[in-house]
């Protein structure tokens, strides 16, 4: 995958989810290890952070939406809150 850049749109879908649900989300920024304020010893783990803003909310939420963090390991997988995640960028 390349260098995602801030305001780039994409898909995420849950690899622990059934069915074909997909959620969609742009990019607020990319962070590395050490803007993310984490210790050298997860360069082994993890190679870049994106702050992603959800352009699907949940319906109930009702009130502002919150960015949330993606994990771009160094294993070419990809974490949202610990589950695993696929991700298809608008190019």
């Amino acid at each position: 995958m390349s260098q995602p850049k801030p305001g780039e749109r994409f898909s995420y879908s849950f690899l622990d989810e059934e069915g074909d649900l997909s959620h969609a989300a742009v990019v607020e920024s990319i962070l590395s290890n050490h803007e993310e304020g984490l210790s050298p010893e997860i360069d082994e783990y993890a190679a870049d952070w994106l702050e992603a803003l959800p352009l699907d909310p949940p319906p109930d939420s009702g009130g502002p939406v919150k960015s949330f963090t993606v994990m771009l390991g160094t294993n070419d997988k990809t974490y949202i809150q610990g589950r695993l995640v696929t991700l298809t960028f608008e190019r």
